[in-house]
Formats: C-alpha cells, sequence, structure tokens
C-alpha cells in the first residue's frame, strides 16, 4: 500500500502475471483489514473477458468490492486460471473468502477502482501493477 490524498494506491509486483494480480488483490485487502491468520471458509469463482490487462486487473479489484458490498465476504486468497491456447479470451479467478464480520478493520472500505494512474504490465523482468482505489 502506498500513501495517496484521499484515496489507496494499491502497487504490487511478482514473477507471473496471476502472482501480481493476488499480490494487488492481497495489498487491496490489508489496506483495510487483518487478514492475518484468516482461514477461508467459502469461495467464489468469477470470469474475467476483458482485453486489456489494466482492464483484467480493475475487473479482480472491483470483485474485491463487491463481494464486500454484495455478500459481506472478504477475498483472503486469490488463483487465477488462465488459458493456454491465444487468442487469450477470458481468465478464471477463485476468490478464497471470509465473512467480513470476522476480521479486524484497520481502515478505510474500498469503493471503486479509479482508472487513472492505472498500470499492470511487464516492466524490467517483473509483472507489476498499480490502481488507485476510491476509500
Amino acid at each position: 500500500m502506498v500513501p495517496h490524498p484521499a484515496d489507496v494506491a494499491v502497487e504490487a509486483w511478482a514473477d507471473s502475471r496471476e502472482g501480481c494480480l493476488a499480490e494487488a488483490m492481497r495489498g487491496l485487502v490489508e489496506s483495510f483489514a487483518d487478514i492475518e491468520g484468516a482461514r477461508p471458509d467459502d469461495s467464489v469463482t468469477f470470469v474475467v473477458t476483458e482485453e486489456s490487462d489494466e482492464e483484467v486487473l480493475v475487473a479482480v479489484l472491483q470483485e474485491v468490492i463487491y463481494q464486500i458490498e454484495t455478500f459481506g465476504r472478504l477475498a483472503v486468497d486469490m488463483s487465477i486460471d488462465e488459458p493456454t491456447e491465444f487468442p487469450v479470451e477470458r481468465v478464471e479467478a477463485r476468490l478464497a473468502t471470509v465473512p467480513l464480520e470476522t476480521v479486524e478493520r484497520i481502515g478505510a472500505m474500498p469503493k471503486a477502482v479509479g482508472t487513472h494512474n492505472l498500470r499492470f504490465g511487464w516492466v524490467d523482468g517483473v509483472w507489476r501493477a498499480q490502481a488507485v482505489v476510491d476509500v
């Protein structure tokens, strides 16, 4: 998490695209909740059909927010199954979740992922993601 006025800026990096998406999701969640020791008791699977890497990042982070707002479920882990054939038309993601009330809140709840300063791609030998989230 990186300080940003009135918002939260999430930055993540990993050796793989899937790992970077998972780290971005975790960065978002850890900006407002202490998930240390949280043990998932449920999961939700969703399909991302966006075309650009940035759109996939936004879709994943928005799904995390949607699960909180709609079902009171908090993502604590994520796995992604990306197709091995091209063209890549869909990404299947699975969020491992816990009830929101079972974790301690330590920050402002996220409301939406912004599109300004949004970045996600392969940079200097590693996948990097950056998103600003309205809180």
